[in-house]
């Protein structure tokens, strides 16, 4: 039994010794893994043994050791060693194709190139795309790791990137300039590449930048068109689809505007042609315009500085050149117009609309403006004053005396206006109808004056005693009344007349005023006054009539007594003629000679020398003249002629008017200037005498100031030249007393168009102390209502104030709007614009929106049809009394309307001749938009006067003024409707322009206004500032934007002909094919030939895509210019590349610690292989050893862990080295001196037993 024990011994001894004898003999293995053998004793017993012997030992595994060697260094870079944990993945070759796995890094390239062992087995990588990154983990999807022969194959070029730096200070080429690639002086720049065939062959590219535009204000882009030139050979550029920046095809329409998403791109879709646009062929952006018309020349009127003067008095129109020309008179001469339906024009198609001018004298650039105004009103949305019977059409005033105790004590019956009855401007029916705002001032201010004086008028009127002697006594106005008499109409038959009546020579007349008066002892004094008017024939004044009062009228002295004065006398050289002293004074100021036909006599000697105006007098003397005349010498210059030779017996009559009166005074009946800042004038054709100066101090107790006896102031006889007083409308006429003269109104009504509210201003020098009236104050004031208020702002009585005379305070009123009806009902137009070319003498009408006839969807931005800007001018033909003539029907030819003429104005133009068809797109207006409000103005909230909330300093196109709202509950929808009326209620306070049309609403979504000016364009603006509580404060200006166009240039060959693209994508010149067949509206956009453009940045703005050129043989290049920049610094080729390689052969392969498989090629190709797979298990010792340190997996070491290099878990690759076997020889040395004594000393164990037995066999023996 102990020899088997001992037995067992040596054979494990043996087996030991065999291992080591392994490690040792592998010590130079590279990534061989040592082995170490492990023994167990045997051991017999029964289970009736307590104590047995063991049997001996069992060798119970041989086990791999999985240490890491030494890494050495290799010079071949497919030498790799792991370092860390981790084995090489491999495929063995044959059908097996098994995966076993070594840290045996000796690999090499087999004939396919494929890496491998020593034993060929393929070395295993991970696939990777172009930027090396792992596709796929698995090891199914795993390559064989190849030096794939395709990277280093010639590879011809197919792109190239030009990243340069394009000098911005390089000057820009002449426009003659002709490109030579030999001639640097025709290009700006150049870069070089070599680029390569699919041969392989090298060739040389060069593109050349010439540089064609700096940056304008109208283009602020640089342009440089480039040439390709290969080996010598021009590559012209492919036709390029415009992009956007996301890459999407771009489209024009006909204003240039791009688009990626046309309204129906199906067009696109259908196969169709189209013309040729490129992006560098859209034009320059310019303004959308409205339509314009231009007059004729009007230099003969308003050239060089010259004016001219616009009446609308009916009694002026045989002054105007219309009347000339309606009169028939062949050269009209004068520079007087007729104002009334002075043009008429028509604004956008919206119908005609004739238009007035405010009477005065204008140059071209004032007359431009007071038509622009008066069309603005026309066409604008202003409503009429309409006034409530018993509600707002009276108003009260009230003169105050105050009294010690600083009380005022006022009238007992104040003076009421009522508003609804006739003036001299409007009848009663036509104040109740409504007013305009400027008729209304003037009809309010006729009305003040007329009750003022009617306060102290007989009850009833004016009758026998003609005054109220108590009210007279509480305005304290005795000593200032004074007699007015009003004629009737002058006959409208009488002012076309060649002079009034048919015989008179020069137009003139006169009429006698019999005038009555007290003096001081209470006696009735008649005295005759005289009215002379004047209508001449000729000169600067003809058909002007005027009137003026006299205090003298006498016969000149016809036989003899007449002269000039000799030389050194003191009035030497001056004339001289005699008068009755009787009815004539010495001290006349001026006489005026007229003479009339009478007894048959023909001469007129006297006013063919001296003219029928006034003269100045320099002496009246008795001395040298006949029996009771006075010699009158006249200042008047001789010049060395003679007096006239007067022949007494053919001499018509000389009357002598002397001494313009100091008593009364003469006029024409009208408005005008009546109302400060009112242009608009009315006009009764009638003649008013009236007292003046010492006459005009009558106190209502005298005789004469009640009419006693007969009429203080009354017309009598016949006219000097024997007509009828009624050829002058002289002979019905209307006396009354009054103390206010209408002329100089106590008290003034106007209008503050800044806070829009009306103002009454008393006049202190009228009414104030002193002036023998002596008021203190005054007041105004309306009826208190039940509900509502006064429609013109006039505050009821007890919210009224009073106002001292002694200071420059006035009566204010409420801000109010005008809520009659429109003055233009319909076709509202804003903004059109008048304008007088001081260089070429010619007005200019521009309508106030821009835009040509669109239809929906036709261009960019339009989404529903767009009427054209238009406007055309003209006139209503007149009659011969300046009204409009009712056959006109105003008919339009052309841009003519109607069938008169505006001579000053030059206008109509025949045809189309000044006329300029508007553009582009209609422009769009300012727009301020308010913040969210702090309260909810969807429901009812109350405006007060607390902070000011109610007031809103607006400003519109340049007109400012301050909005009041009425305090009083609102919503949002409401407020913004009280203040859409007052703002389009704004006007100029000085030029009148007007607002109107402007657009306040509510947004209930964000619970803010919204306002948007009626005018277009970028010289619209509007400017809103209100309280925060209503998001009013401090909101950004809204400005319009006049829409910028562009005009497109169809490409065209070098002939000139225009380039089209077929439905087949073939350039050319030929539509017959396909003329039913060519898109509308939307084209496509391609980039020009070669060109690229920089912004001011130095960025390259196009082309976005990359440029094909065509020309190489059998091939194509792209040219990638997105690297290009355009910096002030030298021309520099940055980044200059290509795609394209020679043929190759493989240079160097690099693999990096993270397994990364390189190789690099001859022609500079640089290919990732793919990437080394590094593989783990759970259990090493439970790999299978199959030889050359390679193993495989098992079920005790489990499934592969597959990784990447360097990952956490898996070592690095180092390439160029090799892990050395993990065999450490003194170790095993001294193992196998160990396993030695161990089968020695098992030996002897088994000789000792052998011999311990034979000497038992040899005993028994």
């Amino acid at each position: 039994m102990s020899f088997y024990t001992a037995l067992t011994g040596l054979k494990g001894a043996q087996t030991d010794i065999s291992t080591t004898s392994n490690n040792i003999a592998n010590v130079g293995s590279n990534g061989f893994k040592k082995s170490r053998a492990e023994f167990g004793d045997i051991y017999g017993s029964t289970p009736l043994q307590a104590k047995s012997v063991g049997v001996g030992t069992l060798t119970k595994s041989i086990t791999q050791q999985f240490s890491q060697g030494n890494i050495a260094t290799s010079s071949n870079s497919l030498d790799m060693a792991i370092s860390g944990q981790g084995f090489f993945a491999l495929q063995a070759g044959g059908n097996a194709q098994q995966t076993v796995y070594t840290r045996n890094g000796a690999f090499n390239v087999d004939d396919n190139g494929f890496i491998v062992d020593s034993n060929g087995q393929f070395l295993l990588g991970y696939p990777v795309d172009d930027d090396g990154a792992v596709s796929d983990k698995t090891l199914s999807g795993s390559n064989k790791l190849q030096l794939k022969s395709e990277y280093g194959e010639p590879k011809q070029t197919t792109t190239m990137s030009m990243g340069v730096n394009l000098s911005s200070d390089s000057p820009v080429l002449p426009a003659d300039n002709i490109f030579d690639p030999d001639d640097p002086e025709t290009y700006t720049s150049n870069s070089s590449v070599t680029i390569f065939d699919r041969s392989g062959n090298p060739q040389s590219a060069t593109v050349f930048y010439l540089k064609t535009q700096s940056s304008t204000d109208a283009d602020p882009t640089f342009k440089y068109d480039t040439k390709l030139m290969v080996d010598g050979l021009e590559i012209t550029p492919r036709l390029t689809r415009a992009v956007d920046p996301q890459g999407a095809a771009l489209y024009i329409d006909k204003f240039g505007q791009q688009t990626n998403l046309p309204q129906d791109p199906a067009y696109i879709l259908e196969g169709k042609g189209f013309p040729l646009y490129k992006a560098d062929a859209l034009g320059a952006a310019t303004d959308s315009t409205p339509a314009t018309l231009k007059s004729n020349g009007i230099e003969t009127f308003l050239g060089d500085g010259r004016t001219v003067t616009i009446v609308t008095d009916p009694l002026q129109f045989k002054a105007t050149r219309e009347y000339q020309s309606l009169n028939g008179t062949a050269n009209p001469t004068g520079s007087t117009f007729w104002g009334k339906d002075f043009l008429l024009v028509d604004v956008d198609a919206s119908g005609p609309v004739s238009i007035d001018i405010p009477p005065g004298t204008y140059n071209g650039t004032q007359l431009a403006a007071a038509v622009e105004v008066a069309t603005k009103n026309a066409f604008g949305d202003d409503k009429k004053i309409q006034l409530t019977d018993d509600v707002d059409n009276k108003f009260s005033i009230d003169l105050k005396v105050t009294t010690g105790d600083g009380l005022s004590t006022g009238l007992a019956t104040p003076i009421l206006v009522d508003l609804h009855e006739a003036s001299i401007v409007n009848t009663a029916a036509e104040a109740k109808a409504g007013m305009t705002q400027t008729n209304f001032l003037s009809h309010a201010q006729v009305r003040i004056n007329d009750e003022l004086n009617a306060y102290i008028h007989e009850v009833g009127g004016a009758g026998a005693a003609g005054v109220n002697a108590a009210n007279v006594a509480a305005l304290n106005a005795d000593g200032r009344l004074f007699k007015k008499l009003v004629s009737g109409v002058i006959p409208n038959t009488a002012i076309p007349a060649a002079g009034i009546p048919v015989a008179r020579i020069t137009g003139n007349d006169i009429a006698t005023v019999t005038h009555k008066t007290n003096d001081a002892l209470g006696n009735v004094v008649t005295t005759s006054r005289y009215l002379a008017y004047s209508n001449d024939a000729t000169g600067a004044a003809a058909n002007i009539p005027t009137v003026k009062a006299y205090d003298n009228n006498v016969a000149a002295r016809l036989a003899g007594g007449f002269g000039v004065h000799a030389a050194g006398t003191p009035h030497a050289g001056k004339p001289y003629f005699e008068v009755p002293t009787s009815g004539f004074t010495l001290t006349p100021e001026t006489v005026r000679f007229m003479q009339f036909p009478a007894g048959g006599k023909t001469t007129s000697a006297m006013t063919a020398m001296f003219g029928d105006k006034d003269i100045a007098v320099t002496e009246v003397t008795t001395t040298g003249a006949s029996a009771s005349h006075y010699r009158v010498t006249l200042d008047y210059a001789m010049n060395g002629a003679t007096f006239p030779a007067i022949n007494g017996a053919n001499e018509r009559p000389i009357q002598v008017l002397a001494k313009p009166s100091d008593h009364i005074v003469a006029y024409f009946e009208d408005t005008e200037g009546l109302v400060d800042g009112v242009n608009e004038a009315f006009y009764t054709n009638k003649i008013v005498v009236q007292e003046i100066g010492a006459s005009a101090k009558r106190t209502a107790a005298q005789t004469t100031t009640t009419n006693a006896g007969g009429a203080a102031l009354a017309f009598t006889g016949t006219l000097a030249s024997g007509e009828a007083l009624s050829t002058l409308g002289l002979n019905t006429n209307t006396l009354s007393t009054n103390w206010v003269d209408d002329r100089n109104p106590a008290i003034k009504i106007n209008y503050d168009d800044k806070e829009q509210r009306l103002t009454f201003d008393a006049d202190n020098a009228q009414l104030g102390l002193g002036t023998g009236i002596g008021m203190n104050n005054f007041t105004v004031y309306s009826q208190v209502l039940s509900a509502g208020t006064n429609g013109i702002g006039i505050q009821a009585y007890g919210n009224n104030k009073d106002i001292s005379l002694a200071g420059d305070d006035k009566a204010i009123g409420n801000s109010f709007i005008n809520d009659g009806p429109a003055v233009q009902a319909q076709n509202q137009r804003f903004g059109m614009d008048v304008y007088f070319d001081t260089v070429n003498n010619a007005f200019e009408f521009k309508s106030g929106s821009t835009g040509e006839a669109l239809a929906a969807n036709s261009v960019q931005g339009v989404s529903a049809n767009q009427s054209k800007s238009d406007i055309s001018i003209g006139r209503y033909k007149l009659t011969i009394l300046g009204e409009k003539d009712p056959t006109d029907a105003a008919a339009y030819t052309a841009h003519k309307i109607g069938a008169g003429t505006n001579q000053v104005l030059g206008f109509p133009r025949e045809g189309e001749v000044g006329y300029t068809a508007a553009t582009g797109i209609r422009s769009t207006p300012a727009v301020a938009t308010g913040a969210e409000a702090l309260i909810d103005m969807q429901n009812a909230f109350t405006l007060t006067t607390v902070g000011d909330e109610n007031r809103f300093n607006v400003v519109v196109n340049g007109v400012s003024a301050f909005i009041e709202l009425p305090e009083k509950n609102y919503t949002g929808i409401t407020m913004a409707t009280a203040l859409e009326a007052r703002i389009n209620q704004m006007q100029h306070p000085i030029t009148g322009q007007p607002v109107g049309g402007v657009d306040v609403s509510y947004n209930a979504a964000n619970n803010n206004f919204v306002f948007t000016t009626g005018t277009m364009g970028d010289t619209s603006t509007f400017k809103i500032d209100g309280a925060l509580r209503f998001g009013l404060q401090d909101i950004p200006l809204g400005i319009g934007n006049t829409t910028e166009i562009k005009t497109p240039t169809q490409a065209t060959d070098n002939l000139g002909r225009p380039l089209f693209v077929s439905p087949t994508g073939e350039i050319t010149t030929r539509t017959d094919d396909f003329a039913d067949n060519i898109v509308e509206d939307f084209y496509p956009l391609y980039l020009d030939d070669g060109e690229l453009t920089f912004n001011k940045a130095g960025e390259l703005i196009s082309p976005i895509t990359k440029v094909s050129y065509d020309g190489l043989p059998n091939a194509s290049i792209t040219v990638d210019f997105s690297e290009a920049t355009q910096f002030a610094q030298p021309f520099s080729a940055q980044n200059v590349s290509q795609d394209g390689a020679a043929s190759g052969r493989l240079t160097n392969l690099e693999i990096d610690n993270y397994g990364n498989v390189l190789a690099g090629y001859s022609n500079g190709e640089n290919v990732s292989l793919g990437k080394i797979i590094v593989a783990n298990f759970s259990n090493n010792s439970g790999l299978k050893q199959i030889g050359n340190s390679t193993f495989t997996s098992t079920a005790a070491s489990g499934d592969p862990e597959l990784g990447e290099a360097a990952e956490d878990g898996f070592g690095n690759i180092l390439s160029g080295s090799l892990e050395r076997s993990n065999v450490d020889i003194t170790e095993e040395l001294v193992n196998l001196i160990t396993a030695q004594r161990n089968y020695q000393a098992a030996a002897k164990a088994m000789e000792t037993t052998t011999s311990m037995t034979q000497t038992i066999i040899n005993i028994r023996l």
